[in-house]
């Protein structure tokens, strides 16, 4: 008798679990369906936008060889700056020992 009674609990035991199981699947499912028809409904959205992306970044492949070129001389120019003042301090202090010399 006791034997029957253990079994009977292991057994609504497992219905429970079952019960538990199968409302976290439906509930699991309800969520999918939700997301489903929230893509099926931003579809035409993201197709749109997509397009969009892809037009701006032809642009800017087409621009950025301007921008290189512009960063190119920007720096080119900060160095040519730097080396204009290198000389021009150099050619003083050169000057200036040459006539402390002759003092």
């Amino acid at each position: 008798m006791l034997f029957y009674f253990l079994i009977s609990i292991v057994f609504i035991a497992e219905i429970v679990i079952a019960f538990a199981l199968i409302s976290s699947l439906l509930k699991f499912d309800k969520k999918v369906i939700a997301f489903d028809e929230f893509l099926d409904e931003a579809r035409p959205s993201i197709k749109g936008l997509l397009i969009t992306i892809r037009k701006i970044s032809k642009q800017f492949l087409e621009l950025s060889p301007l921008v290189v070129k512009q960063v190119k001389s920007f720096f080119a120019n900060i160095i040519m700056g730097q080396i204009k003042s290198l000389a021009g301090a150099l050619t003083f202090w050169l000057v200036k020992k040459e006539v402390e010399r002759h003092m």
